[in-house]
């Protein structure tokens, strides 16, 4: 900036510091959101296959009806 120039650098930091706060929020929100879907469709897959091994382990017993 030239010398004798009128800019307020705190009004310059005022505007952008909570305008850069929402938009990192914002993106966070976001990527946590897509990782909680992923996590979420993992637990239930890992969870069938609990039930199914646990099936298998007990088709056999003598006793277990199946």
């Amino acid at each position: 900036m030239a010398a004798g120039s009128d800019v307020n650098y705190w009004t310059i930091v005022t505007i952008l510091g909570p305008i850069l706060l929402v938009l990192a929020i914002a993106w966070a929100m976001i990527r946590n959101r897509q990782q909680s879907a992923d996590s979420v469709e993992r637990t239930e897959e890992a969870t069938r296959q609990n039930y199914r091994d646990e099936q298998a382990a007990h088709e056999n017993e003598p006793g277990s009806g199946l």
